[in-house]
């Protein structure tokens, strides 16, 4: 049962489940196992599997707070019986001794989700369009690059303390962010009438991270609108990260300091491709880069989720206007398309949300993980100024502290001709 435990969090869930079957063949009631053999299913995404085996554990042990978590969440990602899982949750939170630990929060989370589904049929099978979208976006393995300043890359590298951050999708730097999937579905949906004033109800909307793909990690373009250092294009830094490791860490933070518990990591901590809305064409349109042979069930999702949008008869959208910004910003104008972007939406429910008071207005932040060690590759801008001095900085920096898997593969300076 350990070792398939370990097999899982190392991603070799056909050898976790191998040691899992083992484990009960040799002691046929061993609850743990079972419910260990449903986490490893729910990750390989076969969901009946997965709640046949939470079904065992929990027949086992009745009182097993783990098992109705994990079985509520396969209930409601499979999506078939929300009514299922919104009571696998509650029966947790019933029996579970930490009532305001990260696994609470999401499961009050996911249950006041669940009831405002069933509440309204119209936002639950629209809800399920979205969950479709963002799936056909995902991307799991890979690199991905991040542009920043010179002072944040040195921040991040030396102080082992600092970690990546990411900001609230109010307060991304191009106030366009997020309109465009609005745009596409109709703006004036979206405008209330309060007392014969129009009016705008607050939706919250997630936390959002910019990366692009990892072969823009030297790009002409990203470096003019990206890579600045105090608004000087071409002195800042892209860093480029491996994105499992990325996910797993922060997962891995968010339990620090709470009890070993065999419950199902965050699915909300998941990095996608953005697509991009070519106005220009005829028929509904929309681009995927690096996906070309996904963009057909794309277009067809989306024409069918503007279907159900546009008839979505309650007067009040501020509940659907949330649900549609958990993709809202995986959509931009064509104009973008060579950016390549990839980002990663989190709502936050877990994260203490932290505020920049040094801003006007304050702007709200989660904080992630710290990147020192997940870097593959750092490439220095094309003007930063003594290139080969900090170069050398991260070099020995990384010679101090990490063995060789842990050192970036690569330190780059770029020689592209930007003027």
């Amino acid at each position: 049962n350990n070792r398939g435990i370990s097999w899982k969090n190392k991603g070799e869930y056909d050898k976790a489940l191998s040691d899992y079957d083992k484990a009960i063949e040799l002691k046929p009631d061993y609850a743990d196992a079972f419910n260990n053999r449903g986490t490893t299913w729910q990750k390989k995404r076969e969901y009946d599997k997965a709640i046949i085996d939470y079904d065992k554990a929990i027949e086992l042990k009745p009182d097993y707070d783990y098992a109705y978590y994990n079985r509520g969440h396969s209930h409601r990602l499979k999506g078939k019986n929300i009514q299922k899982a919104k009571r696998d949750y509650e029966h947790y939170l019933s029996l579970t001794l930490e009532k305001d630990d990260i696994w609470a929060k999401r499961a009050k989370q996911f249950i006041a989700e669940l009831e405002e589904k069933l509440k309204d049929h119209g936002l639950s099978e629209i809800s399920e369009i979205t969950d479709k979208i963002k799936k056909l976006l995902l991307i799991e393995n890979g690199c991905i690059t991040h542009y920043t300043t010179m002072t944040t890359v040195k921040i991040l590298i030396f102080d082992e303390e600092s970690k990546f951050r990411i900001s609230e999708g109010s307060f991304l730097n191009d106030t366009s962010e997020g309109t465009e999937l609005f745009n596409f579905l109709g703006n004036q949906l979206f405008t209330r009438n309060l007392d014969g004033l129009l009016a705008e109800t607050f939706a919250p909307k997630p936390f959002i991270g910019s990366f692009v793909s990892e072969d823009k990690h030297d790009d002409l373009n990203m470096w003019r609108f990206y890579g600045k250092e105090a608004s000087e294009e071409a002195k800042g830094c892209a860093v480029t990260i491996r994105m499992s490791e990325f996910v797993e860490g922060i997962n891995d933070s968010l339990k620090k300091g709470t009890s070993e518990k065999s419950l199902t990591d965050s699915d909300d901590i998941k990095f996608y491709r953005v697509a991009y809305w070519n106005h220009d064409k005829q028929i509904v349109h929309f681009h995927i880069p690096n996906a070309e042979g996904k963009e057909d069930q794309l277009n067809k999702l989306m024409q069918e989720l503007k279907s159900k949008v546009t008839g979505y008869t309650n007067e009040d959208k501020s509940v659907l206007e949330k649900y549609l910004n958990a993709i809202a910003f995986l959509f931009k104008s064509d104009a973008y398309k060579n950016e390549n972007e990839i980002r990663l939406v989190i709502k936050g429910v877990e994260f203490e949300k932290k505020f920049d008071e040094r801003a006007t207005p304050p702007k709200v932040y989660i904080e992630l993980v710290n990147i020192r060690g997940l870097i593959e590759q750092i490439t220095l801008g094309p003007k930063v100024d003594k290139p080969d001095e900090w170069a050398s900085a991260f070099h020995f920096q990384y010679d101090n502290e990490y063995d060789d898997n842990k050192k970036p593969k690569k330190i780059l300076i770029s020689r592209l001709p930007y003027k």
